[in-house]
């Protein structure tokens, strides 16, 4: 019997050698290569992705954002375009295991009660550290953990486990799609966009679960350094205070924990993020901290209102 077809959606912005590396990874799998479309979003790139990845590998369909549009939306873009019946979504700082897709699929095709599953992410610039294996997250405190993070793997998890969601690297199945939709691209553009769709495809009665024996690697600055990803840019620093407030506010259980949880928020950001803001050594670091607190303001203004967002 032929596998199942497989698209893998990969969205981009001004990384092509990163995204050259993902693809020659995910062609040195060992899924069967006419079992596999990939799918290149381009958002709005300028450092001449779609002509390098064009030359390289003609098999890839490349899709052009003529503005960019941002991760959730060019995901979405990726998803439409394609033809599979799982979806390996995945952002183009990784680096896949040859038998990652294989692992994934067989894994569904057995359990088709699981809606999302991912691999155990590793940081690529210290192989066998995890910096990601699943995710626990508090409603009450809007502190999120990542399974595993900074850890050595032992060999501990060998057996698949749910997660509350997962982030950068997941293959989705097409049906779930079809019944939860797609990414919230107007309320998360980017930060928190899979924890809103994970909310959304457990309560279709999906499960979303970690098959250990699968693998990536997330090029991500180790803990220990001083590199930022969340102050990498002005959209993001917003999006990342904005959108902490708004998911908290969407999907606590109640009033309570709807208030309490916004109080954490608010703390979190003026106590963690602001500071860091304002230390940093550039010279735009008003235009963080200016960014840091629209986005505050914006989230706790934020209501739904008869389905409509305010």
């Amino acid at each position: 019997m032929n596998e199942p077809l497989v698209s893998i959606v990969i969205p981009t912005h001004d990384r092509k050698e990163k995204l050259e590396r993902l693809i020659r990874s995910i062609l040195e799998s060992n899924y069967p290569k006419d079992r596999l479309g990939i799918i290149v979003v381009d958002d709005a790139s300028t450092d001449g992705t779609y002509e390098c990845i064009n030359r390289l590998f003609p098999q890839v369909k490349v899709i052009c954002n003529e503005e960019e549009k941002l991760v959730a939306e060019s995901r979405n873009i990726g998803i439409r375009a394609s033809k599979g019946k799982y979806i390996f979504i995945i952002d183009d700082d990784n680096v896949v295991d040859k038998n990652t897709i294989k692992e994934l699929v067989e894994f569904m095709e057995k359990h088709p009660e699981v809606g999302v599953v991912g691999p155990i992410m590793y940081f690529l610039r210290d192989p066998k550290r995890i910096w990601c294996a699943g995710v626990k997250r508090n409603y009450w405190t809007t502190i999120t953990k990542f399974i595993g993070f900074n850890t050595v793997d032992d060999g501990s998890l060998k057996e698949p486990y749910e997660s509350e969601d997962l982030p950068n690297a997941f293959m989705v199945r097409r049906e779930v799609f079809e019944k939860v939709g797609l990414f919230n691209s107007r309320l998360f553009p980017i930060h928190y966009e899979e924890a809103d769709f994970c909310q959304r495809v457990r309560k279709a009665g999906y499960k979303v679960m970690v098959v250990p024996t699968a693998k990536v690697w997330h090029d991500t600055p180790l803990p220990e350094s001083r590199e930022t990803t969340y102050l990498s840019s002005l959209v993001r620093i917003y999006y990342t205070s904005r959108n902490r407030v708004i998911f908290h506010k969407l999907y606590s259980k109640n009033t309570i924990q709807k208030i309490i949880s916004v109080v954490f928020a608010i703390s979190i950001i003026i106590l963690y993020y602001v500071p860091r803001a304002i230390l940093l050594k550039s010279n735009n670091k008003w235009m963080v901290l200016t960014a840091l607190l629209k986005g505050l303001i914006d989230g706790i203004k934020f209501r739904l209102v008869k389905g409509s967002f305010q």
